[in-house]
């Protein structure tokens, strides 16, 4: 690669953010080496435990995970037993889903684990830099998000 096209990567906000994405779930990775869970799964579980009787629908507005792959994913986790699906108390023909017994097990330790690899993946910047880090990129998604009804673009 020639320097000028290392330069070019070096200043594309895409490709830092790729880079970025992937040393997180690297982190995460070695964080969960024992467990089982997915970062999609474990956005799925903390959305679930946050608030009751979301649908899959929610899921998707909550988490930005496409429809189908949410689809999925709550299948997978019902079928290991830590989600169980329910008729709707607002809608009778919909389904929601909530934490079973051992998913709440399982999520209990989540802002933890969150808080362990945040902390990794910003050492060395700055308390006020990972401040305004974390809000520039809540100020991206939110112009992307609101852009498509809560759809990330």
């Amino acid at each position: 690669m020639s320097q000028r096209s290392a330069a070019h990567l070096q200043r594309s906000v895409i490709h830092l953010l790729r880079r970025v994405d992937q040393c997180a779930t690297q982190l995460y990775s070695t964080e969960t080496a024992d467990s089982d869970l997915t970062l999609r799964q474990l956005a799925i579980l903390t959305a679930i435990s946050r608030q009751e009787n979301l649908s899959q629908t929610d899921l998707v507005s909550i988490t930005g995970i496409d429809r189908s792959t949410v689809a999925g994913i709550v299948s997978r986790l019902i079928r290991k037993g830590l989600l169980e699906r329910k008729r709707s108390p607002l809608d009778g023909r919909a389904y929601c889903v909530r934490l079973s017994k051992r998913g709440a097990k399982v999520i209990a330790g989540a802002d933890r684990l969150y808080s362990r690899v945040e902390k990794k993946l910003l050492a060395g910047v700055p308390a006020a830099e990972a401040i305004q880090f974390v809000s520039t990129l809540k100020a991206i998604l939110s112009v992307h998000t609101d852009e498509q009804s809560g759809a990330p673009a």
